[in-house]
């Protein structure tokens, strides 16, 4: 070893310097080639798995805003089906229907002389459910008793009305009259059912 060291030291300066730049160069190079080479290609590989999974994050944000705007459209859809059938409901409830208009008959003050249900007239989306009534009162006690009907939850139509003096009769309020109409209310006709 100390052989190389006095042939190394026998050679000249600009010899010497070579020798040292090849030997750094080397190791440099070998360094590169074996450290910094595979720390580059790691670096590069995490910036496009980096890249890749930030894209598939604004993709998930993404159909996650789809999502929540239709959960949110079709809860708003469900409530309004719920009002709606309120309104035009599923099932005939007569005895409901009937109770309520009762109830609307004693709130007006009215007398009831008859009330028929006839018989059910289906459509392509709904059916008509006409109840016939006939009620006695007076022109304001008849008056609010439509006002009144006309405020239930459930769609109601009058038909057939024919109004007309009850026999003479008269109260301290005025002159009683007799009101004869088809109080007619709906369902709505589920196609998908049976």
């Amino acid at each position: 070893m100390s052989d190389f060291f006095d042939k190394f030291a026998a050679l000249k300066t600009g010899v010497k310097v070579g020798i040292l730049v090849g030997l750094l160069g080397a190791v440099a190079v070998g360094y590169y080639y074996f450290f910094y080479a595979d720390v580059v290609d790691k670096k590069a590989a995490n910036a496009q798995q980096i890249a890749t999974l930030e894209a598939e994050k604004e993709s998930y944000e993404k159909r996650k805003k789809e999502y929540q705007a239709f959960r949110l459209e079709v809860n708003q859809l469900l409530e309004e089906q719920k009002e709606l059938l309120r309104v035009l409901p599923k099932k005939d409830d007569i005895e409901q229907f009937i109770e309520n208009v009762n109830a609307q008959v004693e709130l007006a003050g009215l007398s009831k002389v008859s009330s028929v249900r006839e018989k059910a007239v289906p459509g392509d989306l709904y059916m008509k459910i006409p109840i016939r009534m006939s009620l006695v009162g007076t022109y304001h006690q008849i008056n609010r008793f439509f006002k009144n009907i006309g405020e239930l939850k459930r769609i109601v139509t009058i038909s057939d009305l024919q109004m007309a003096r009850e026999g003479g009769s008269s109260s301290k309020d005025g002159t009683m009259l007799k009101a004869d109409f088809v109080a007619q209310t709906f369902q709505f006709l589920d196609k998908g059912a049976k």
